[in-house]
C-alpha cells in the first residue's frame, strides 16, 4: 500500500484520542494521512482513566476489599461500551475484540486472586496494570482492521520485546538487548507484505526473567522512543506525540499571562523544559530520542494538518531569542542543612545523596554555598515529611551539629535556552529585573551546560517572577 522509501514514523496515541467513536474515527484519519508516504507503527496508551482504576483493582485486592469485582466490573463495561460503539457487530473483528476482553478479564480476576493470598509486591502491580495498554492496543488494532480501507494491522505486545531492568514501577530500558530482539523479530513483521502497520502496546516491557515491568509516568511516550531508537539502523524514522496539546510553549499557560508556541526546540532544551515543569514529554524519553537524533514532533490530535506544532531535533537552532523559554514549579519544598562541621567532614554531600536516592527521592535542584557550611536542595512537596524523618533519623545528619531547615512555601522557576552559553551577562540581568520588581531570590543553581539558570522564590512571587522575566526576555518586541 505504501511507497514508503524507508521511511518509518512510530505514532503515539494517548488515551484522550481513544475515548469514542468519533476519536477512533480521528486515529483512522491520521494512519490514513501517513500510510502512503511511510510504515507505520502505532503505541498507544490505555483508555483514559484505565490506568488508575487498575491501580485500585491491585491495591483493593490487597486489603480484601469486596470493591474488587465491582472495578473489574467498571474496566470491563469501559472497554464492552467502546467495543459496541465503535465496530460494526457483524465484523469479526466485534467477535475477536470480545473474546479477547473476556479472556483478559478473568486473567485479571484469578491475579486479583493471587495478590490475596500472597504479600503485596510491586511486580504483580505491574502486570495488572500492564492489561490497560494490552486491551486498548488489541481493540485499536482490531479496529484498523474492521475498516472498509483494505490497511491490514498487527498486535504486538512490548513485553515480547521490550526489555527493562527489574525496577517495577518505574524501569528502564535495556536498549541494546532491545534493540536485537526488534530487528530479529519485527523487522520481519515490517516488511512483510501481508502487514501494513504494527500496534504495539505502550508503558510496559519485561525483564530478562519475563517479569512484566512499567515504564512510569510518560512510560507510552518512552515506548514511542525505544521502538523508534531500535530500528534507526533499518530506516528513516520519526516519532509524533499525538497530544491534545499544541507542542511545547515558551511558559505555563497557568502561570504566564503571555505564551508562543515553540516551533523548533533542540533536545537539550526539551529535556531541560521538561525536568523543569512541562508536562508534554518525559525527560527520559527525550533522552532516548537524542541518542540517535531522532527527530520528533509533537503534533495537536484535534487539528492533525495544522502547521502549528513542535519539532524536537539534535540541532541547537541559533536565533534572536537567547532564552527560548521560562518554567516554573510552583509547589516545591526547600531543604536546608547547615553546619561548621561539614568543612572537616569529607562525603557530606554523597552520604546525603545516598540516603535520599535509596528512598526513591528525586532532588530538582541543589545549591552549596562555597565555604561548604550548607547544602540547599529542593524536592517535590509531598516528599517533605518523608525527607524530614530521613534527616532527623540518620545516623550523620540526626546528630546536633547539623541544622536542618524546611521551607514548604517556595517555588522554582527555571529561565532555559541554549543562547545563553554564548551571551555574557544573562545571569546578572535575570537578577537585576527580578530586583527592581521586589522579588527576593532565596537560593541559585546553574548547571555546567550554562544552559539554564534555576531561581528559588517565595511561592507568593512565583506568577509575578515568571511574568516579569517573560516580559523582559521573550516578548521585548
Amino acid at each position: 500500500m505504501s511507497h514508503y522509501n524507508g521511511n518509518l514514523i512510530v505514532m503515539k496515541f494517548g488515551g484522550s484520542c481513544l475515548q469514542d467513536a468519533k476519536s477512533f474515527n480521528q486515529t483512522m484519519k491520521i494512519i490514513q494521512m501517513y500510510i502512503k508516504e511511510s510504515k507505520l507503527i502505532i503505541v498507544t496508551s490505555a483508555l483514559k482513566g484505565i490506568t488508575d482504576k487498575l491501580i485500585n483493582f491491585y491495591k483493593k485486592s490487597c486489603d480484601e476489599a469486596t470493591e474488587c469485582e465491582y472495578l473489574l466490573e467498571n474496566i470491563y463495561n469501559m472497554h464492552k461500551n467502546t467495543i459496541d460503539e465503535i465496530f460494526n457487530e457483524n465484523k469479526p473483528e466485534y467477535n475477536d475484540s470480545l473474546d479477547f476482553l473476556d479472556d483478559n478479564i478473568e486473567e485479571l480476576s484469578q491475579l486479583g486472586r493471587i495478590v490475596r493470598l500472597l504479600r503485596p509486591s510491586m511486580d504483580i502491580q505491574d502486570i495488572i496494570v500492564s492489561y490497560g495498554e494490552k486491551l486498548s492496543t488489541f481493540i485499536v488494532s482490531q479496529y484498523i482492521n474492521s475498516q472498509e480501507c483494505g490497511i491490514k494491522s498487527q498486535f504486538i505486545s512490548s513485553d515480547e520485546f521490550i526489555i527493562t531492568d527489574d525496577n517495577f514501577g518505574r524501569a528502564l530500558p535495556l536498549l541494546d538487548e532491545t534493540e536485537e530482539l526488534f530487528i530479529k523479530n519485527v523487522i520481519p513483521i515490517l516488511e512483510s507484505d501481508a502487514i501494513d502497520l504494527i500496534c504495539i502496546t505502550g508503558f510496559y516491557g519485561s525483564t530478562k526473567d519475563k517479569k512484566i515491568t512499567t515504564l512510569g509516568r510518560g512510560g507510552t511516550d518512552l515506548t514511542a522512543a525505544i521502538v523508534a531508537y531500535c530500528l534507526k539502523s533499518k530506516y528513516n524514522v520519526k516519532v509524533i506525540y499525538w497530544k491534545d496539546v499544541r507542542g511545547f510553549l515558551n511558559a505555563d499557560p497557568r502561570i504566564s499571562k503571555k505564551t508562543a508556541l515553540l516551533k523548533n526546540i533542540s533536545y537539550i532544551e526539551a529535556k531541560e523544559l521538561a525536568f523543569f515543569g512541562s508536562k508534554v514529554l518525559h525527560p527520559v524519553c527525550l533522552d532516548v530520542n537524542e541518542k540517535r537524533s531522532i527527530p520528533s514532533e509533537i503534533r495537536t490530535f484535534e487539528n492533525p494538518e495544522s502547521e502549528e506544532f513542535t519539532t524536537i531535533t539534535k540541532e541547537v537552532i541559533r536565533d534572536e531569542k537567547i532564552i527560548k523559554a521560562i518554567t516554573s514549579i510552583e509547589r516545591l519544598s526547600m531543604v536546608t542543612i547547615e553546619s561548621g562541621t561539614m568543612i572537616s567532614l569529607p562525603g557530606t554531600v554523597s552520604k546525603l545523596f545516598s540516603l535520599l536516592g535509596n528512598d526513591n527521592i528525586n532532588i530538582k535542584f541543589i545549591s552549596q554555598s562555597s565555604s561548604e557550611n550548607n547544602i540547599t536542595f529542593g524536592i517535590d512537596i509531598e516528599d517533605a515529611m518523608k525527607v524530614s524523618f530521613l534527616l532527623r533519623n540518620s545516623d550523620l545528619f540526626g546528630k546536633q551539629w547539623f541544622n536542618i531547615k524546611i521551607d514548604h512555601d517556595i517555588s522554582l522557576i527555571a529561565v532555559i535556552g541554549a543562547g545563553m552559553l554564548h551571551t555574557p551577562g544573562i545571569a546578572g540581568k535575570v537578577f537585576t529585573t527580578l530586583g527592581n520588581n521586589n522579588i527576593n531570590v532565596r537560593a541559585i543553581a546553574q548547571g555546567s551546560s550554562e544552559l539554564n539558570i534555576t531561581i528559588i522564590v517565595e511561592r507568593k512571587d512565583c506568577r509575578k517572577a515568571v511574568n516579569v522575566l517573560y516580559d523582559a526576555f521573550i516578548n521585548q518586541s
